[in-house]
């Protein structure tokens, strides 16, 4: 017999259906402007595996995992340019309660790279972090040409799947397998995960799960919904999603009974971002009716949400990509 949380989703579901390397330098031409400051690119995995990483600038990093950082340096207009001298710069984590780890194995503090003579790139490689978190890394000049020092936030998941090839105008019904139970139900150690439905979506997706940690001061509480040990986790959607006006994507936010207990649909806050990497900042509003995200670009269907075995599915309905939780 079909589980009834997968017996209510299918029926949720059906209705929300009906209504939508570690090298030195690498040379580069000459740039006529002087170079002024370091640029981290967008954080990779290394080997780029296609089942949550399709494309290099749209990539999940997870817990443990190896990735790749690549540096380049621009000029005053964000241009590429070159070093007049061997320039030794480091890479180091800022912030984030997690260990960054070197290719030997190690812990990293700072890990030196030389960008050579007329030179514009460096690449650390072999980098893992652990566990899932939102570390801040950053990048500064030790020795030769001075140069500003820039920094990232590069979110570590936990889980994430990705569709490549998607058709925009056909349906993508993405859910992460590795997420919840046998059922698809969240549970205790993973207790917020997504379930995308778009047919706004082209090109590749990845739909990744995270952490809350590390994304405001030590000094504030999380804004991430907590219940005694257990936080909230975080849902990514990376995407080219577009919708005509009056047209949406679905994400359904399910969360565990232990963050979410209780009976009925509770007006919980979704809290989001439209920044891949972000802090969640904004709280999406109640949308104006069922099955209409009016002129919102982000909204709550909290007529369609539904609680089955008391676990909590949230309807977030979008037009575009998106990174939130509650």
């Amino acid at each position: 017999m079909m589980p009834l949380v997968r017996r209510s989703l299918a029926v949720m579901i059906a209705a929300l259906l009906t209504g939508v390397l570690a090298v030195a330098g690498i040379s580069a031409p000459a740039n006529a402007a002087a170079a002024r400051a370091l640029e981290i690119l967008p954080v990779t995995t290394s080997d780029f595996p296609t089942d949550r990483c399709p494309l290099e600038d749209r990539c999940a990093i997870l817990q443990g995992e190896q990735f790749t950082v690549r540096v380049r340096v621009v000029d005053r207009t964000g241009q590429p340019a070159t070093v007049s001298k061997d320039t030794t710069i480091v890479l180091e984590k800022l912030s984030g309660g997690g260990t960054l780890t070197g290719p030997d194995g190690n812990p990293v503090t700072n890990l030196p790279v030389t960008i050579l003579r007329n030179g514009s790139e460096a690449i650390f490689t072999g980098l893992t972090y652990t566990p899932s978190g939102n570390p801040t890394l950053g990048v500064r000049v030790t020795s030769g040409v001075q140069l500003s020092s820039d920094k990232l936030l590069v979110p570590i998941a936990v889980t994430a799947v990705a569709q490549t090839d998607v058709k925009r105008g056909n349906l993508l019904d993405l859910d992460d397998p590795n997420c919840g139970d046998a059922t698809g139900a969240p549970t205790l150690e993973e207790p917020t995960c997504g379930h995308l439905l778009t047919t706004g979506a082209a090109g590749d997706v990845v739909m990744s799960v995270g952490s809350c940690k590390d994304l405001r001061p030590t000094s504030e509480p999380p804004r991430c919904r907590t219940v005694g040990n257990t936080t909230a986790l975080i849902v990514t959607v990376n995407a080219d999603i577009q919708h005509s006006p009056g047209e949406y994507s679905t994400v359904i936010l399910s969360c565990d009974k232990v963050l979410c207990g209780g009976t009925g649909v509770p007006k919980l806050s979704v809290i989001y971002t439209f920044d891949n990497n972000g802090d969640l900042t904004q709280t999406a509003p109640a949308c104006p009716r069922k099955n209409s995200i009016g002129n919102f670009e982000v909204c709550v269907d909290y007529v369609q949400s539904m609680r089955s075995d008391g676990d909590l599915y949230l309807v977030v309905l979008l037009d575009h990509d998106w990174r939130g939780s509650m």
